[in-house]
């Protein structure tokens, strides 16, 4: 089995991170999808966690498909969607297989591109290609190498576990462990791409990067996390991703 296919279960069922209200965060973003897009439409969000971008989607007006992994993670998604009294479609699924529907005039992929190897994250962008209307635009959250690297050997301890950030050189990619207590460690292990390496893995797809976002950083140092940095010292951007 691929690690994916556990790992973020057990991590919610150790942090509770997919089972929160809606952050002003998510709906500052689903304001900047909007904003960029000029008007609210059809948007898929891939890997949608517990919903909490969906419903924020939904409530700026946009006609929403969650799509995620997790068993029960639409549960939440709905909860939270009645909770706000705004409608939003679920699906259960591997977004490198589940067949969302479509044409969508978004796509959103937060926080959680390059599951897989090369050729899995092309093929995933060549479907995301497939599911955008002729003039929509996908939104993918890219991590970088450059603020892995540096930061790597960073570990946090709580009462319960203690995370710890890696990066596998030669693969280009982060590694974020968390140790439970008298638990087996689980890893997530993200392909890691500056712009210029997109641009190279894109070629064929069908998508083209049009813009590039700079994200935020979290200082372990300070235990600060900072919403906007340049791009040299982000610990992932946003690539708004266009048909070529």
């Amino acid at each position: 089995m691929h690690w994916s296919h556990s790992f973020y279960e057990r991590q919610d069922a150790l942090t509770g991170c997919y089972r929160t209200p809606i952050h002003p965060f998510h709906t500052a973003l689903a304001a900047r999808v909007t904003a960029h897009r000029g008007q609210p439409g059809t948007l898929l969000d891939l890997g949608a966690g517990g919903g909490q971008f969906a419903v924020a989607a939904a409530l700026a007006g946009h006609r929403v498909t969650a799509l995620d992994l997790r068993q029960g993670a639409g549960e939440h998604t709905l909860e939270l969607a009645a909770q706000h009294s705004t409608p939003v479609h679920t699906l259960t699924g591997d977004f490198y297989v589940a067949d969302p529907g479509g044409p969508f005039d978004a796509v959103c992929c937060w926080d959680g591109f390059g599951i897989g190897e090369d050729d899995e994250q092309r093929h995933l962008i060549s479907r995301v290609a497939g599911w955008l209307a002729v003039d929509g635009t996908a939104y993918v959250d890219v991590f970088t190498p450059w603020y892995w690297a540096h930061h790597a050997g960073f570990t946090r301890r709580t009462e319960r576990y203690s995370q710890t950030y890696g990066f596998n050189a030669d693969g280009c990619r982060m590694l974020d462990t968390y140790a439970p207590r008298g638990e087996a460690a689980l890893t997530q292990s993200l392909r890691c791409y500056s712009p210029a390496d997109l641009r190279l893995l894109l070629a064929g797809t069908g998508l083209m990067l049009a813009e590039v976002w700079p994200g935020g950083a979290y200082d372990p140092r300070a235990g600060v996390f900072h919403a906007e940095v340049s791009l040299g010292e982000s610990m992932m951007y946003t690539a708004v991703l266009r048909p070529a």
